[in-house]
């Protein structure tokens, strides 16, 4: 797998004083599989059987940009 690209972060309050570090990142599996990758610093890591990834606009537009450039996926978005 190749090393992922980052297309979003920033950093947000989450109570008691402490601020949360999110970075946003893609990276190419297979030609037709990209996985997204949602890392957060700074609080209790959450258990569960699923996982959600929150994408911001200007993240999406960077994602689509990344698939095109980086990855070669020339026909998404026409």
């Amino acid at each position: 797998m190749e090393e992922p690209v980052r297309i979003g972060h920033d950093k947000f309050y989450i109570g008691e004083g402490e601020t949360a570090k999110r970075e946003l990142r893609v990276v190419k599996v297979s030609d037709d599989v990209i996985q997204v990758q949602e890392e957060v610093h700074g609080i209790i890591a959450l258990v569960g059987a699923s996982s959600s990834v929150n994408i911001k606009k200007e993240e999406l537009k960077n994602l689509i940009k990344v698939a095109k450039e980086e990855f070669g996926w020339t026909d998404i978005c026409e």
